[in-house]
């Protein structure tokens, strides 16, 4: 695992041991499966629909991860939709 994806995956373990919330996957799960989707994202920088791209592979890795609706996640989850919305961008930002 990369030092993107480690760091993914220690920020999902701090919000999953403050918040108490556990994922349906592993978060070493989530974060590579976090990293793959950057990467693909990284391929289309730039074209039009981009934006709606990233949201659409922000919700794939939640359903990923367990979370079934983003856009009703209560205070916990929400935590975790925004680390993975994160991630997603400045995964795309390095690459």
């Amino acid at each position: 695992m990369d030092t993107y994806a480690t760091k993914l995956r220690d920020a999902l373990d701090v919000a999953a041991r403050e918040t108490g919330r556990s994922l349906r996957k592993t978060s070493t799960e989530v974060a590579i499966y976090t990293a793959q989707r950057a990467a693909h994202l990284a391929t289309i920088v730039g074209q039009n629909g981009h934006a709606e791209a990233v949201i659409a592979e922000r919700d794939a890795v939640c359903l990923f991860a367990g979370i079934s609706a983003v856009r009703e996640a209560d205070a916990a989850d929400q935590r975790v939709v925004g680390i993975i919305h994160a991630a997603l961008a400045l995964g795309i930002a390095a690459a």
